[in-house]
C-alpha cells in the first residue's frame, strides 16, 4: 500500500502569522489586511503543495514551489511593512523567513513528531547554552547551590525539549531542588534581513556558546542581502553562512528607493538548506563503537 504524499506544515505557534493577525486587529490600516489576505493565500498554497520527499526530483520541485509562493508573498509584504514607522521595532518583516524555516523543514520531523511530539521543538525558542552555581558561601553549596540555567533566544530552532533537575545528593526534597526546561538545539538558524560585520561577531559568538553546550548542534546564518566587505566567517563555529538573495544591502535599498519589487530569494538556496539539515538529521553523530566500520571517530557537522 503506497504512503500518503509529504507536505510542508507546521506545529506549535508560527512565527509570523500571528502577530500580523494581532496587527491587523489592533489597527485598521488597509495596507496590513491587504498584506493578511496575501499571506492568507501564501500559506493554503504552501500547506496544499504535496510531493515525496525520499524522491530527489519531487523533492526539489515542491521546494522551487515553496519558494515562488514565498517570493509571491514578500512581493506585497515588504513594500508595505519596510515603509511602515518603527518597523524595525516590528516584529513583522523579520518573522517572515523565521517561519518560512518553519514550514520548510516540517517534513523532515515526521518520525520525531509521531514518537515524541511533546518535546519536539520547530520555531522560536530559547536553546541551552550554560549552566552555573552561584551559592552564596561554602555552606550554602550543600543548601542552596543556586543552579542557573543559561538559555539564549534563537530565531528557529529545531530540537529536544527537556527539563534539567538538580538537587543536593543524599537529601530528600528540598528547597535546593529545581527543575527547568530547556531546548537541546538539533538545529539552529539565525535569520537576517542583512548582514554586517557586527552580526556576524554576534553570531560567531552565539554559535561558539552553542557548540560548547550541544556540539552536534548545526547553526546556519541565513540572510536575504549582505552588508560586509571583510569578513572570515569560515573561521567561526558557524557551519553556513547564506545569503538568500545573492545581492547586498546596498542594491536592496536602491531597489526600495526605484520603487522596484525586491530581489527574489534563490531556490537553489533553500534547498541547499534543506538538503543541509536533511543530511544532518539523518547521521551518526556519535559512535565510537563504529569508529572502525565507518572510519570516522567524530561526526560532528
Amino acid at each position: 500500500m503506497p504512503s500518503s504524499p509529504d507536505a510542508f506544515g507546521f506545529f506549535g505557534t508560527l512565527a509570523h502569522g500571528p502577530v500580523l493577525e494581532n496587527k491587523c486587529q489592533a489597527s485598521a490600516s488597509s495596507d496590513l489586511l491587504t498584506l493578511l489576505s496575501a499571506y492568507q493565500k501564501f500559506i493554503s498554497e504552501a500547506l496544499a503543495i504535496r510531493f515525496t520527499l525520499s524522491d530527489p526530483s519531487s523533492r526539489r520541485t515542491a521546494i522551487e514551489n515553496l519558494t515562488g509562493y514565498l517570493n509571491c508573498y514578500r512581493s506585497v509584504a515588504l513594500p508595505i511593512l519596510e515603509a511602515r514607522e518603527n518597523s524595525g521595532q516590528e516584529n513583522l518583516r523579520s518573522s517572515i523567513l523565521e517561519e518560512f524555516f518553519q514550514l520548510l523543514l516540517f517534513p523532515l520531523t515526521e518520525k520525531i513528531r509521531s514518537g515524541h511530539p511533546v518535546a519536539l521543538t520547530l520555531g522560536k525558542a530559547n536553546s541551552y547554552v550554560s549552566l552555573t552555581f552561584t551559592p552564596r558561601n561554602f555552606s550554602a553549596l550543600f543548601e542552596n547551590p543556586v543552579p542557573n540555567v543559561h538559555t539564549k533566544d534563537q530565531d528557529f530552532v529545531l530540537g529536544c525539549a527537556m527539563n534539567l533537575s538538580s538537587s543536593i545528593k543524599g537529601q530528600g526534597p528540598s528547597t535546593a531542588q529545581r527543575s527547568t526546561e530547556v531546548v537541546i538545539p538539533a538545529v539552529a538558524i539565525e535569520c537576517k534581513t542583512y548582514i554586517e560585520r557586527n552580526m556576524l561577531d554576534s553570531c560567531a559568538g552565539t554559535a561558539k556558546r552553542l557548540k560548547s553546550a550541544m556540539p552536534y548542534c548545526l547553526y546556519i546564518v541565513a540572510s536575504e542581502y549582505m552588508k560586509m566587505d571583510d569578513a572570515y566567517p569560515e573561521l567561526t563555529d558557524i557551519d553556513e553562512l547564506f545569503i538568500l538573495t545573492k545581492t547586498t544591502n546596498a542594491d536592496r535599498l536602491r531597489f526600495r528607493a526605484e520603487g522596484r519589487p525586491p530581489h527574489l530569494i534563490c531556490d537553489s538556496l533553500i534547498r541547499d538548506v534543506f538538503e543541509m539539515v536533511s543530511d544532518h538529521l539523518n547521521k551518526i553523530w556519535w559512535s565510537p563503537e563504529d569508529a572502525l566500520s565507518r572510519g570516522r571517530v567524530i561526526g560532528r557537522p
